[in-house]
């Protein structure tokens, strides 16, 4: 492989941890069937590489984002295998089993760069503490992007360059303690980072829904859209028991929104924003915080220009924790700038009412934009590629990407205008009635009932330990946890991870370095799995 090929495909690789338009243009960089066309193009064998990523991409296709917490590396496993497959003529079985070693071992960095992520967020808290407004560009953009030079392009650009013959050294190098404590790791951390959202949303007497929804996903089966329906059921009984014989009618007749700050415009350039910097920046400890800081910036300075303190309160609520789906977290986001123009105006907001809303919405609008496009627009689109793919065609990487852009990225405009003028029409009768509190404790017991059965549904957590006596060996796993209850150590797990989180002199920082240290020392020594 020359060196200019390598260079142009750690971008490409770069590129695809960017998080530019995700359903879009990010989507031809990350997945194997579109990341395998663009490294045909680069080394001048399209079909090659295309049957190669439409060979693997079944392997990825139930890879999701939820919590952010990337558990196999879609990106690299298609440029890698394409690369070494074209530069050497590796045949398509071994090119499957590169792709399940390099996916594991280069999702590492994603780890790598979530927890690095934080010094970012402290970055941008520094900018605002100084009224610097110019400068937050810096912490929500342009240092992360140097960083992933560092962490994604260069790796990427020296393992195609000098490993593409020689591939297995980077695959199979490290010593196999270290191979199991890592994919230990692996099934431990996406419980940190939804745990991180529960603990965020959860109020007191509400953990019960998160303990229920892990429950019903473990023994119903059921996952994605399943879970969110009777989440959504369960929320409505809650609701309306709590509420039983009020008025929850609010009266919106005769609402305007002509004297309305932000336009049509303004609203346009915000989701373009939100599109391209959204999962630039973020982290385990706030996740898209910094995202939604870069997203909503411009907006607030035209909602408070005339109020400095205002506007600094305003940002210090936009770095708070945010974590959605790219596309519907639209519809808080919007919610909040109505909010934050109403409070602007005069109205009696409080400033935790705001922060609070977008706290109750963002779960739920996580678990509808994971379901609808991570879980089923996607994947359904690239398994429906895939037989052309394998054909050596090009045309199905850009009909998945066309579909992503249709389907997908156009949610995020309708979702970020919905919000607005619903929160411009809504928020004052919401606010004076009360109903605002009873629609978040809607959403919280909604979220954290996703939430719950996402852990299970998506994570799991086992053992290889037996006990061999008399040429009989007793499997701890099938023998004793499963007999008990499914994905019993998912749960157990989850129970300490969260409770350690709801302790309040415990950070979640703490909490996230201490699982990476015991999930790798109990993989190691082979107790988990």
């Amino acid at each position: 492989m020359h060196l200019w090929q390598a260079v142009i495909l750690g971008g490409f690789y770069w590129f695809s941890y960017c998080g530019v338009f995700p359903h879009t243009l990010n989507l031809l960089f990350y997945q194997p069937l579109t990341a395998s066309l663009l490294v045909g193009v680069v080394m001048g064998d399209v079909p090659t590489a295309m049957i190669v990523g439409a060979t693997i991409q079944p392997m990825f296709l139930g890879q999701t984002q939820a919590g952010w917490v990337i558990t196999n590396d879609n990106s690299a496993a298609g440029i890698i295998t394409a690369a070494v497959c074209i530069s050497s003529g590796m045949d398509i079985k071994s090119a499957m089993a590169v792709a399940v070693a390099v996916g594991l071992v280069m999702s590492q960095l994603t780890n790598v760069r979530m927890t690095v992520g934080s010094f970012w967020n402290t970055l941008t808290d520094r900018y605002i503490s100084k009224r610097q407004y110019e400068r937050i560009w810096l912490s929500t953009v342009i240092y992360p992007a140097f960083f992933k030079v560092l962490l994604y392009w260069a790796p990427m650009t020296a393992v195609l360059y000098f490993g593409a013959s020689n591939i297995g050294f980077f695959v199979n190098g490290l010593p196999a303690w270290l191979q199991n404590g890592l994919g230990a790791l692996s099934s431990l951390m996406p419980i940190v980072g939804l745990c991180v959202v529960a603990s965020t949303i959860g109020k007191k007497g509400y953990t019960v829904f998160f303990y229920a929804g892990f429950l019903f996903a473990a023994y119903s089966g059921l996952s994605g859209i399943g879970i969110a329906i009777t989440a959504g059921i369960l929320a409505w009984f809650d609701f309306r028991c709590q509420n039983r014989g009020e008025s929850l009618s609010v009266n919106f007749k005769g609402a305007k929104i002509e004297d309305a700050l932000l336009k049509a415009k303004d609203l346009n350039l915000a989701t373009i924003r939100l599109l391209a910097f959204y999962s630039h920046a973020n982290s385990f400890e706030r996740y898209q915080a910094n995202g939604v800081t870069a997203a909503m910036m411009p907006c607030l300075k035209q909602i408070y220009k005339d109020n400095p303190d205002g506007m600094q309160e305003a940002m210090e609520r936009t770095s708070e924790m945010f974590n959605a789906e790219d596309m519907t977290a639209a519809l808080p986001i919007g919610i909040a700038l109505s909010m934050e123009e109403q409070k602007a105006k005069g109205l009696p907001i409080e400033g935790t009412i705001i922060s609070d809303t977008k706290a109750a919405l963002f779960p739920p609008m996580a678990a509808v934009g994971d379901t609808l496009n991570w879980a089923t627009i996607v994947p359904t689109t690239l398994a429906l590629m895939c037989p052309y793919a394998l054909k050596g065609y090009w045309w199905p990487a850009i009909v998945v990407v066309l579909v992503g852009a249709v389907l997908c990225n156009s949610q995020a405009f309708a979702l970020m205008h919905l919000g607005y003028n619903l929160g411009n029409k809504a928020i004052k009768d919401l606010v004076q009635s009360g109903l605002i509190n009873k629609i978040m404790n809607f959403f919280t017991v909604m979220g954290l009932f996703v939430i719950g059965g996402m852990i299970s549904s998506l994570v799991s957590v086992t053992t290889p330990l037996e006990i061999a006596s008399s040429g009989v060996t007793f499997a701890f796993q099938s023998g004793l946890f499963d007999v008990l209850m499914p994905n019993l150590l998912t749960l157990i797990a989850t129970i300490i991870i969260f409770s350690l989180m709801k302790r309040q002199n415990v950070s979640i920082l703490r909490v996230i370095y201490g699982t990476m240290i015991i999930g790798i020392i109990l993989g190691a020594a082979g107790i988990i799995g």
